[in-house]
């Protein structure tokens, strides 16, 4: 009981001592402040909103940042790392107006210490040109702008939009209806452009945002949207009881809709000592398993085709043998597709 009471006691101690300091207001717009991070300290800023729209918080200067965002509670909205320039930390999220948000700003790592400059700035909610599914729009970016785009879906698909053009150094980011950022990319496309591919639910609004990679990049680009609808026969095989039958040679589109969802298969195998090869292939990180009728398993693999694809060679008996793949992130299971491809020899 004393040592639970001395354990509360330090934790109180400790959670006072760090939402007791009165955060710094930064102004929107307003001249950047200057400061000095010291080893272990954590130094908190104010924001509030004066309307709806994007508030972004940065820092310059060249002392490795950490920056974490804070609703009036102190709940955690968002955190970055080095989303400024080089080692800077660099925040951006839809606000809503008349809110105050509060941002804890230390150095990444203990040994992150020295001067620091940091401001805030605000955009107002952007006016998206949508974009039509197959149609490709050729516009200018202006150095240090933001080009905005939207696309409506009509039913849960795949949505890919992309950059076009040698002109300019593009970056994308994606939005959902909340303007909750959900992905961004730099060269994913031909070349320097950007390329991002979600997975898109029925009757949704999406944005996306262009900028040039660098404040000073400029120039005309390209842009292009296309969806593609999931097949409805690749929502049943999510079970082993639901496996279907794997199509030697061809390129099986798989389709993962939810976290941690496996998609099965199954083949018969005919003829003792067959040699069967089966692979997966994509963006996608995967795991590969092999199982027998009874649901041993007899292989499993994440890295051996081209990363970061999962790929099984094994000699097999005659009879009926299970296919399961999975998607693998840091232990967690991700959305997204890949193709699923078998050989006999």
């Amino acid at each position: 009981m004393k040592k639970t009471f001395v354990f509360f006691a330090l934790f109180l101690f400790a959670s006072i001592c760090i939402f007791s300091q009165t955060p710094q207001e930064l102004r929107l717009g307003g001249v950047p402040v200057s400061g000095t991070l010291h080893e272990g300290s954590e130094i908190w800023y104010s924001v509030r909103a004066a309307s709806n729209g994007f508030l972004i918080v940065e820092t310059t200067g060249e002392t490795d940042t950490y920056l974490e965002a804070y609703d009036e509670r102190r709940n955690l909205i968002s955190e970055n790392d080095d989303g400024g320039e080089g080692v800077n930390a660099r925040i951006e999220m839809y606000v809503t107006a008349g809110r105050t948000y509060l941002f804890k700003l230390r150095g990444y790592g203990s040994y992150s210490t020295g001067p620091y400059r940091i401001w805030a700035s605000a955009e107002p909610t952007p006016t998206a040109v949508p974009l039509t599914f197959g149609a490709e729009r050729q516009v200018n970016l202006p150095a240090g702008a933001r080009n905005w785009y939207s696309v409506r879906t009509t039913a849960a698909g795949y949505i890919i939009v992309e950059t076009t053009g040698n002109d300019i150094d593009t970056y994308m980011y994606a939005y959902d209806s909340q303007y909750n950022l959900l992905t961004q990319d730099d060269d994913s496309g031909a070349g320097y452009n950007a390329r991002i591919e979600i997975l898109a639910e029925p009757n949704q609004t999406y944005f996306f945002a262009v900028r040039g990679f660098g404040s000073e990049a400029a120039g005309p680009y390209g842009i292009w949207a296309s969806y593609e609808p999931i097949p409805p026969d690749t929502e049943r095989n999510t079970e082993r009881s639901r496996a279907v039958p794997v199509r030697l040679g061809e390129a099986i589109p798989v389709y993962f809709r939810a976290i941690n969802e496996s998609r099965w298969y199954r083949h018969e195998i005919t003829r003792p000592g067959t040699v069967f090869v089966v692979q997966t292939r994509g963006d996608l990180d995967t795991t590969v398993l092999l199982y027998d009728n009874r649901g041993n398993l007899i292989s499993e693999d994440s890295y051996s085709g081209d990363y970061p694809n999962g790929l099984i060679y094994e000699r097999l008996n005659t009879g009926t043998y299970f296919i399961e793949i999975r998607t693998y992130t840091n232990g967690a299971g991700v959305t997204g597709r890949c193709t699923l491809h078998a050989e006999t020899r």
